[in-house]
């Protein structure tokens, strides 16, 4: 009787939430070259294709989406059983402060298995941008923030050596199906000033030469994403964060190429050293992310 590796599941799974090889081996503890075998492997054994590359994003053939559903659940299970029956059982109240981009893409994942596996854990979740975050940094049991690349602007906050880089995060120019096709000068939807997205964005454009004109301003994830469906601009977004229906950008209307962004990092604090529960947290979100 054949049977579904959970690891080749795990690497599935993480090659499309991240949309990059690379970044899944790195969450997993894996090369590049072993997550692309396990796939195939993965491939051959179900006699079908998972994955197709449309416009810069790593896609879910048909068979592909009905496998990701089955995955997430099988993983959900098993992390369940193991933390129920390894761990101590755990109580109490986390507040957990992250930038909302990984609010509504990223997390609520890994959140939802932590509450399937810690049900007597109360999680209360706030979003708002990183240098927010860090200024009242006392509020919160755990943060999630981002921070220019190489940890440059890190060393300015409160206890940094307190700080945990996750990985890096490349970013990528976003819009709608038609964003290619956007007038000169670029229109651009952003967060309020302060956003590092928006500080990258304004900079790359300055020195490749190219003219932006900010057409909207929101510091909600959704709003962002809605405004750029609705085509008043586009933005930037760290590339494990694009929703499904937005795609990536990389020429103006007149064909010159986008500047590239470079990465940020993702950065972990968890302040209540005396909080078991925030600190297994931290460790679940260390492991999965």
């Amino acid at each position: 009787m054949q049977q579904l590796s959970l690891d080749s599941l795990r690497a599935f799974v993480s090659v499309y939430d991240l949309q990059s090889f690379t970044a899944a081996g790195q969450q997993l503890g894996r090369s590049q070259p072993a997550i692309s075998l396990q796939l195939q492997r993965l491939e051959e054994m179900l006699g079908m294709r998972l994955y197709a590359r449309t416009g810069g994003r790593i896609q879910l053939t048909p068979a592909g989406n009905e496998l990701l559903e089955a995955a997430r659940a099988m993983l959900s299970l098993n992390d369940q059983i193991i933390a129920r029956l390894t761990e101590p059982e755990l109580s109490g109240r986390v507040r957990l402060g992250m930038t909302s981009e990984f609010a509504s893409k990223l997390l609520p994942q890994v959140l939802g298995q932590f509450a399937q596996g810690y049900p007597n854990v109360a999680l209360e979740v706030s979003s708002a941008l990183s240098r927010q975050l860090v200024a009242n940094a006392d509020d919160f049991d755990v943060i999630i923030a981002l921070t220019e690349s190489g940890g440059k602007d890190a060393a300015q906050w409160v206890n940094p050596m307190q700080w945990l880089e996750l990985r890096q995060e490349p970013l990528v120019w976003v819009g709608n199906s038609e964003s290619h096709l956007l007038p000169a000068p670029l229109p651009l939807v952003v967060a309020p000033d302060g956003c590092i997205y928006r500080r990258r964005a304004l900079r790359a454009l300055r020195n490749a030469g190219i003219q932006s004109r900010i057409t909207y301003t929101n510091t909600d994830f959704s709003g962002l994403t809605a405004a750029i469906e609705s085509g008043l601009g586009i933005t930037v977004l760290a590339q494990s964060t694009v929703p499904a229906h937005l795609e990536r950008i990389q020429r103006c209307a007149d064909g010159t190429p986008l500047p590239e962004l470079g990465e940020v990092g993702v950065m972990l604090s968890t302040r209540a050293a005396e909080n078991s529960a925030a600190q297994q947290l931290a460790a679940f979100i260390q492991e999965r992310i």
